[in-house]
């Protein structure tokens, strides 16, 4: 079994995780602005656009504060790592999957609501969207659970310091 990370060295990687994770935040937010510049005549379906707008803008909220909470995380180096990279990954797949629906003009089964309402041009089924909006789901999810393990974890934690 290894020996623990020293708390210098996790402290270390928590300050370099939410630096990176607050930056990517907020170039989320960036990317989500400039994605809603793009005209409808550029693409094939305009609601994948309108979709990537919202989710890379509100994602990347979701993204700034997650980093405000690294410090209050109690998870081993390579759980953090994890939570970092499955933030990641969920975030940005979410407002992929808009732009990609946008440029091929087709959407996923997994928004119902929408194809109901802007049907796209070519289909409600593309595998591209789909596997991204899949992956999105799981990867968010993930983030999350590890997110609320890591601040449950801290709780009791702190409980116990000072019994």
């Amino acid at each position: 079994m290894r020996p623990p990370m020293p708390v210098h060295r996790l402290d270390g990687l928590k300050a370099t995780l939410k630096r990176w994770t607050l930056i990517l935040g907020v170039l989320q937010i960036t990317v989500g602005c400039v994605v809603g510049f793009i005209p409808p005549s550029a693409v094939e379906w305009f609601r994948g656009i309108v979709m990537a707008h919202i989710e890379f803008t509100a994602n990347g909220v979701l993204m700034i504060a997650f980093g405000s909470l690294v410090g209050e995380l109690r998870l081993s180096p390579a759980a953090l790592k994890v939570w970092f990279a499955t933030l990641q990954f969920g975030t940005w797949t979410n407002g992929a999957a808009g732009v990609a629906a946008a440029f091929i003009g087709a959407s996923s089964k997994l928004m119902p609501t929408l194809n109901e309402k802007f049907p796209p041009p070519h289909g409600t089924d593309n595998p591209i969207v789909t596997g991204s909006l899949t992956l999105c789901g799981v990867t968010i999810m993930v983030a999350l659970l590890l997110t609320l393990c890591g601040l449950l974890r801290a709780k009791i934690s702190g409980k116990d310091a000072n019994a």
